[in-house]
This record gives C-alpha cells, sequence and structure tokens, in this order.
C-alpha cells in the first residue's frame, strides 16, 4: 500500500470523530417515517418536507436536526414552527416521535449532499450525487479518487447511507484489496 494512502486513511479516522469539521450546505433524504417514506431537503439553511403540517412542525425534520446537529449551519438548526403558536398535544406528540427518530438514524438515506469539509489545509467542498458517486476538490481525491475528507464523511454518516455510497468511498489500495476507515 502506498505510505500516502496509509496518512490519509489514519487522518480520516480522526476526523471522522470530529463531525462538526462537516458543514452541510444541501442535502436530501429519504426518511422512512411510521407510516410513509418522506422526501427532506435542506437548501440555503432551509428544510423542505413533502408532508408539512398546519404547524410547520415535523418529527421527521426535528430528528434530522439532532442526528446532523454539529454539521448543520445555524438556520438549519432552527426550529421550524410559527410565532405564538401553541404547544398543542399533537405537537408534543411530534416532538416525542422526533426523539424516538433520533435514535434510529437507519431510518433515512442521503441521496444527495454538499458540503464543506475543513480538514487541516484547508477546507473543501464534498459531495454525493444522485447515482450516489462522491467528489472532493482536494488533489488527492482528483488522483486516487477517494480521499480522507470524503472517508470521514462516509464513516461520519454511515448509517444514513446507501450500500453504492458506502462502497463507492472506498479506495483500490491494488488491484484485489479495497480499503476503508
Amino acid at each position: 500500500m502506498h505510505s500516502d494512502m496509509i496518512g490519509k486513511i489514519e487522518k480520516a479516522r480522526v476526523y471522522a470523530t470530529e463531525p462538526e469539521r462537516l458543514q452541510i450546505h444541501e442535502l436530501s433524504v429519504i426518511f422512512r417515517g411510521e407510516n410513509s417514506p418522506h422526501q427532506i431537503s435542506l437548501s440555503d439553511g432551509i428544510w423542505h418536507h413533502d408532508h408539512e403540517d398546519n404547524h410547520q412542525i415535523s418529527p421527521h425534520v426535528m430528528a434530522l436536526q439532532r442526528i446532523l446537529a454539529p454539521m448543520l449551519p445555524a438556520a438549519a438548526q432552527a426550529l421550524a414552527e410559527e410565532p405564538g403558536v401553541p404547544m398543542y398535544s399533537d405537537v408534543i406528540g411530534k416532538i416525542e416521535k422526533a426523539r424516538i427518530y433520533a435514535n434510529e438514524p437507519e431510518r433515512i438515506t442521503i441521496q444527495t449532499l454538499r458540503a464543506d469539509f475543513r480538514g487541516s489545509n484547508g477546507t473543501h467542498v464534498i459531495t454525493l450525487d444522485a447515482a450516489q458517486q462522491w467528489s472532493c476538490d482536494c488533489e488527492f481525491f482528483l488522483a486516487w479518487g477517494t480521499c480522507q475528507h470524503v472517508m470521514a464523511t462516509r464513516k461520519i454518516l454511515e448509517p444514513m447511507l446507501s450500500p453504492e455510497a458506502l462502497q463507492n468511498a472506498t479506495f483500490a489500495a491494488s488491484p484485489h484489496e479495497t480499503v476503508s476507515v
């Protein structure tokens, strides 16, 4: 195995314990709720949900906010509720459901992602496209097809990634060997 790869793998292991290095700007997920799947997205700090209720409070969005908290911009962490809306029992029930969902990240499948990753030598843009292909703007990724930024992101988000996204985040150390964090 190339010595540069060993260093990148070690750095990815450290980065994977520091989710605050990742700043998510755009996200699209399928959230498998109790009754049906929901399409949820984040863009420009605003959550979009395929099923909004009267109070604009979604247990699915609240669960995502809890799970992804250290990786979200401040605007995306705010609870989406209308000022002056009283806490009715249905709202309290949604908050409780969100707590349960937050402990079940496997309900979520990330479809697309665009984020900044703050590495040791600068910030890099990471994407996961609809075909579940990763990219990073760092030089190592251009040469090897993966990097410490993608490997760490994959490890941080692992329970929410498709099998294809998990496979595509590894690189071949030799023609018959695959390495991941």
